[in-house]
């Protein structure tokens, strides 16, 4: 009796991979949900423009300038909370999500470090009343602006698999800014120890340059969770 051409074997789940196999299968026969990969965006959108308000820190001048960036990036970092409990909320009410709903929460909650963080540089600029930004932090300024916007195009390019090849790339290039924060950092705390300079200002000085290095390196933590978000639904 002829049974046609042999079938290839497909090997079932074990107990332990049914749940994400299960998973897996119900993403397929459901209809994709996609609006909370349009949170994202809009999040990462709104860091960006965060960064944008941040980097004018780099040509202000005086305690007065200073105070009305801080006011406008503290308006923006509320937008981005508002924004991140939509997308925790609408996700507490969704049964089916397009990546996993832990990936979803995690990369929710890292853009918003990126917006923290800036928000609470900005805050100690204003607190210590400096009149202007050394060169270094102006250039670390620089670092996160152009980080913070290379973020956004990678979040952007997170629904649309045809964009994913692209992804690499952008990840090397935040990499890269992130190297480059950190080589201005080590190089202006060496400066910042090594020259004869009033204890209460090195505090100053350091406390700042921690905060941007930290922002630099949260940009680099979305890239880093949106490698492993992509290599994990391919």
């Amino acid at each position: 009796m002829d049974f046609g051409p042999a079938r290839p074997y497909i090997r079932p789940p074990t107990p332990k991979e049914a749940p994400v196999f299960l998973d897996r299968l119900v993403r397929l026969l459901q209809p994709q949900d996609n609006r909370f990969i349009t949170y994202l965006e809009a999040i990462a959108h709104n860091v960006a423009v965060g960064a944008d308000c941040f980097a004018g820190y780099r040509d202000a001048q005086g305690h007065d300038d200073f105070v009305k960036i801080a006011a406008n990036l503290r308006r923006i970092e509320h937008e981005g909370d508002a924004m991140a409990h939509l997308l925790y909320d609408e996700l507490d009410k969704t049964f089916v999500t397009p990546i996993d709903r832990e990936d979803l929460h995690d990369l929710c909650s890292v853009l918003d470090d990126v917006l923290d963080i800036m928000e609470a540089c900005s805050g100690r600029i204003v607190i210590y009343r400096l009149e202007h930004l050394t060169e270094p932090m102006r250039e670390m300024v620089r670092v996160i602006q152009s980080a913070a916007h290379e973020v956004e195009s990678a979040v952007k390019k997170l629904g649309d698999d045809s964009k994913h090849g692209d992804l690499p790339m952008q990840f090397v290039r935040v990499h890269a800014l992130e190297n480059e924060g950190d080589v201005i950092y080590r190089t202006a705390l060496g400066e910042l120890f090594t020259k004869p300079v009033d204890p209460v200002e090195l505090i100053r000085q350091k406390e700042i340059l921690d905060a941007l290095e930290r922002a630099i390196d949260a940009c680099d933590d979305v890239c880093d969770l949106l490698r492993s978000v992509v290599m994990k639904h391919g």
